[in-house]
């Protein structure tokens, strides 16, 4: 049975729909391929279709902001308590790529809010799950140091793709070497790729061992339960025919 959970608490927070994170989860997770061909796409008619989806997108965002405010009675509480959603809809408007396009390093922006409010919907759905969320922050991670790399050094990434990939490459430890940074400030992104990188890699590796273990120890702990309750049949039936039998 579906109930409406768009209320305020106490402290302005307004309690929504799990389906409504999951829709802001998905929005954000196609804003960073939008992004990618909307800025290396040679064809017109892609470029007009990722321009189309990155509005769709924004869309998403705004609506979730206002559905948030008109279910709010107190407004300022709700904008101060859901400022990442605030900051995601006014900062990521696609209108904004053709202001700044010259200057690409508050293009970051973007992103940087989109990853945010991502990690934000993906600990509301997914509290227990670390391997969920660590598998999402790498990737997202890969994104944002493709693109920085591709911003700040320009010169040897020449699309936000040769970014993506380097940061591949370099986060899985594999370091092709096809493409590296020569700048001081793209050495400083991959340094900051590299440190961040392995710890992200570090908690999802062992994510996946922890869950093979759990998995395992799921099938002991069935085992031995079910050896339990026979044992404790075998007592119990025992105990009954004790019963029965005439005493002296």
């Amino acid at each position: 049975m579906w109930e409406p959970k768009w209320r305020q608490d106490a402290k302005g927070k307004v309690e929504k729909p799990e389906w409504v994170e999951r829709v802001v989860l998905a929005a954000a997770l196609a804003m960073f391929p939008v992004l990618v061909v909307q800025d290396d796409a040679k064809s017109q008619q892609w470029r007009t279709a990722a321009q189309v989806a990155n509005w769709v997108i924004w869309a998403i965002f705004a609506l979730e902001l206002a559905a948030i405010l008109y279910s709010a009675q107190r407004k300022g509480a709700a904008l101060r308590r859901h400022w990442p959603e605030v900051a995601l809809v006014v900062v990521t408007v696609p209108l904004y790529g053709r202001l700044f396009s010259s200057f690409r390093l508050l293009r970051l922006l973007r992103p940087a809010f989109v990853v945010t409010r991502a990690l934000q919907a993906e600990r509301r759905l997914t509290a227990k799950n670390v391997f969920r969320f660590a598998a999402l922050a790498t990737v997202y991670l890969v994104f944002i140091a493709g693109a920085a790399e591709a911003t700040v050094d320009h010169g040897d990434f020449k699309t936000s793709w040769d970014g993506i990939w380097w940061a591949v490459v370099t986060v899985t430890t594999v370091g092709y070497g096809d493409l590296y940074p020569h700048s001081v400030a793209g050495r400083l992104v991959a340094m900051l790729l590299m440190f961040v990188g392995i710890g992200f890699i570090a908690v999802l590796t062992a994510s996946i061992a922890s869950t093979f273990v759990k998995s395992e120890r799921r099938e002991e702990t069935e085992t031995i339960e079910q050896m339990l309750a026979k044992i404790q049949e075998d007592l119990a039936e025992v105990r009954r025919h004790m019963e029965l039998e005439p005493s002296g």
